[in-house]
């Protein structure tokens, strides 16, 4: 699998950061540091031959520890592997 990035978008700026591969290839969930985390973090998937983003939202969280938050990864690598979005 590719790096994937989560991007967010705040005064007409796009900041990348990666997430922890490590964690995400062998859980298959998201690993975020809870420092990191901010209202609007997404990244980009393919859905039916287009390509949507999809918010990490607090709804979205499956659980906690001290430092991370965890989230879902519902998809298969296909959908954001290789995944080429102009910024």
């Amino acid at each position: 699998m590719k790096p994937v990035y989560l991007r967010v978008e705040s005064n007409n700026i796009t900041r990348k950061v990666m997430m922890d591969m490590a964690y995400l290839v062998s859980h298959r969930k998201i690993r975020l540091p809870k420092w990191l985390y901010e209202d609007g973090l997404f990244f980009y998937y393919k859905k039916d031959g287009t390509v949507e983003k999809y918010f990490l939202s607090k709804d979205r969280i499956k659980g906690e520890d001290e430092n991370h938050c965890f989230f879902e990864f519902p998809f298969k690598d296909e959908q954001v592997e290789g995944l080429k979005i102009e910024d």
